[in-house]
């Protein structure tokens, strides 16, 4: 996973340089991801948004599939949490909350 993670972070970078390029993940994700080796099964729908200093964006994860049979422990220890200080510094597990595509449809980052 962390060739994917290396991937996702250039592609970052590439698009920091390259507003079309940003332009072009920001309205065409699937197409961009798999040019960078990230296929996007069919039904499976990705949006990219930007953060900036005035907006975060927050992804509330799907819910595991057996949800209701565990207890609230066990759902915070399946969703992990978030760290830091600022809202610039919140990081979150990979329980398909990150925001690598493989975990919008496999969950396996």
């Amino acid at each position: 996973m962390t060739d994917e993670r290396n991937a996702l972070g250039a592609l970052f970078a590439e698009c920091w340089k390259d507003d079309a390029l940003k332009q072009r993940l920001m309205s065409n994700p699937k197409e961009v991801l798999s040019e960078r080796g990230f296929p996007v099964p069919d039904g499976v729908d990705i949006k990219v948004v930007e953060n900036t200093d005035n907006s975060v964006n927050i992804t509330i994860p799907a819910p595991p599939e057996d949800h209701g049979a565990l207890s609230d422990a066990d759902l915070m220890a399946a969703v992990g949490g978030v760290g830091g200080t600022n809202a610039k510094d919140y990081t979150a597990d990979c329980y398909g909350t990150c925001y690598q595509p493989t975990c919008l449809y496999d969950k396996k980052c």
